[in-house]
């Protein structure tokens, strides 16, 4: 079952089958900033950053940023369809080096988009056991630990288990931040109307306005 579902869904991306269609990544983008809403007011209530809605809400940011990158190659907003990337999608274990290497992705947000993206593989694919150090953070995602993202004591002898770390609602607004640079980029590639892609982009920008 498992390979005949990764077939169909790759099948989607390369084939031109029957049917309709619409833009989903705004779907994603608008249950993003909802989770984001209840995050700022858990935090809020609790000690300013503690948060369980990260854990929802970064793995759905990260499927907006894949939904944006099939519409807009799929010629959806107007300009630069490319089946050739849609084909790479299809067969790619995710999107982070084909996005990078299409749209000359500045380093640093290569950085930040690898970062959360292992993120998201903690999340949806837990392996919630002690990690062997002594603050609880995973030693390759210690970047996040020294930038303050987590959800910390700031001790480096004893801290919150892992799964704790990550409710954070700093790692949120990091998580949101990270991927509206990424769909600037993006929009910015395939939007015939400047308009249009202002408009567009209000969207991945409007968490702002309810941070804390």
């Amino acid at each position: 079952m498992a390979a005949l579902g990764r077939q169909d869904r790759s099948g989607r991306l390369t084939e031109s089958r029957g049917g309709a269609w619409a833009s989903s990544s705004q779907d994603y983008v608008r249950l993003a900033h909802l989770l984001f809403e209840q995050s700022s007011s858990c935090a809020r209530a609790l000690d300013g950053n503690c948060s369980i809605y990260p854990l929802a809400g970064i793995p759905v940011l990260c499927s907006a940023l894949r939904a944006l990158l099939i519409e807009a190659n799929s010629g959806m907003y107007g300009a630069g369809e490319s089946r050739d990337l849609m084909k790479k999608l299809a067969s790619a274990a995710n999107e982070l080096s084909i996005f990078s290497e299409k749209y000359a992705v500045p380093q640093l947000l290569r950085e930040k988009l690898a970062l959360l993206y292992e993120v998201r593989n903690e999340i949806v694919h837990p392996a919630h056991m002690p990690a062997g150090t002594t603050h609880g953070t995973p030693a390759y995602l210690l970047p996040l630990r020294d930038a303050g993202l987590l959800q910390s004591t700031k001790r480096d002898n004893s801290d919150y288990t892992w799964m704790a770390q990550l409710q954070s609602h700093r790692l949120f607004a990091h998580a949101f931040e990270t991927i509206e640079s990424s769909a600037s980029i993006i929009l910015e590639r395939h939007h015939v109307s400047a308009e249009s892609r202002s408009l567009h982009l209000e969207s991945y920008a409007r968490y702002k306005a309810v941070d804390l």
